[in-house]
């Protein structure tokens, strides 16, 4: 049953809506001026609350106010009873936190009706707040069990890499089609180490990423990932473009922030046709540091764009040389990003290419 809470400093008017309330089967809190208001809320589930603007100690409009500023734990629903009925005094009611208004002298039918209303809405939002609890649950027990699941198939899969290594390098008592064989193998069980690594670090960062925080150069970190990459670039000869402006050192976790910088020119060399160029810059805007990666690649579709830095979605475009995506590289940045209190933005047009940027904080 919902438990209502009545803020009233006329104890006549307040012990006839009890008595109303009581009867209707609800569980009745009193409250004789603000500060017994605030306190009774505080102090118990209060689903609804009906407070008279004017009330002693605090007014009603300070009692809601602090609600929504305190009460974060469960919705309380507002009734605000009161004999103002000019626009700006609604207005301003609003705008502390009031669900609902009615004007004295008081129609107790009214009230009950509005009551009703506000039951609905409290039962909605703790429906949704149980929905929540049921989500946040079912995805940590993903994030364990995909946890486990990459962990697990990880030892075996470098097992399976470093066989085939070996062997490998005795290709003198091999045959051309055992040499085939063997580096499929390789290529298959590097892609799949691949898409493991990012499953764990989905599963860490999930579950509460732990940063370690080191001033130093961006700069420097860009050109490492940059040579990182160029294997990969110059098997497409893909030409790329720096322009890095000095940096001061700024405050960053040089694995998570490399391993973001890394997922987004890897991005751009796969998706960029062959012969193409890559343009990747750093500047300061304001107490940001801007670091940017454009590639002349397909573009992403108006349709799919919203999906972009979500997990296990992939889209229609396709690496251009048949290189392998897991799908995660752009959710893992977003995430480590965020963590640093930065944004990853971007900018794409179908058929034009796309820029993605990271911005993280400069002090």
């Amino acid at each position: 049953m919902m438990k209502i809470l009545v803020a009233e400093d006329d104890a006549a008017t307040r012990k006839m809506i009890s008595l109303y309330l009581q009867k209707k089967g609800f569980t009745v809190f009193e409250a004789a001026n603000g500060i017994e208001a605030f306190t009774a809320i505080i102090e118990h589930p209060i689903n609804i609350a009906v407070v008279d603007w004017i009330l002693p100690g605090m007014d009603g409009i300070d009692v809601c106010r602090k609600i929504r500023e305190k009460r974060k734990s469960a919705y309380v629903f507002i009734i605000m009873l009161t004999s103002k009925g000019e626009q700006e005094d609604l207005i301003h009611a609003f705008e502390a936190g009031v669900d609902e208004y009615i004007t004295k002298p008081l129609d107790l039918q009214e009230l009950m009706a509005r009551i009703k209303v506000g039951g609905r809405i409290v039962g909605l939002e703790q429906k949704l707040v149980e929905k929540q609890r049921e989500l946040v649950g079912n995805n940590e027990m993903k994030n364990k069990f995909i946890g486990i699941v990459a962990h697990d198939l990880r030892n075996p899969v470098i097992s399976i890499r470093g066989f085939s290594e070996l062997l490998l390098k005795d290709a003198k008592k091999l045959n051309e089609e055992q040499t085939e064989f063997l580096n499929i193998i390789q290529s298959t069980s590097r892609n799949m180490l691949a898409m493991i690594n990012d499953l764990l670090d989905i599963s860490h960062i999930e579950s509460g990423l732990q940063l370690s925080l080191t001033k130093g150069s961006l700069n420097a970190l860009i050109l490492d990932r940059i040579q990182m990459n160029r294997l990969q670039s110059d098997k497409k000869h893909i030409t790329i473009h720096k322009e890095l402006s000095p940096i001061p050192d700024v405050s960053f976790d040089a694995q998570r922030i490399g391993q973001a910088i890394d997922n987004l020119i890897s991005n751009a060399i796969k998706f960029s046709p062959i012969g193409a160029n890559v343009y990747i810059s750093l500047d300061q805007s304001g107490n940001m540091v801007r670091f940017s990666v454009t590639d002349e690649g397909p573009g992403i579709p108006r349709e799919e764009q919203h999906l972009l830095f979500s997990e296990f979605h992939r889209l229609s475009i396709r690496p251009t040389a048949g290189e392998t995506s897991t799908g995660l590289g752009l959710a893992i940045a977003k995430k480590i990003i965020e963590a640093h209190n930065g944004r990853i933005e971007v900018e794409t047009r179908e058929g034009m290419g796309s820029t993605f940027r990271l911005l993280l904080p400069a002090a």
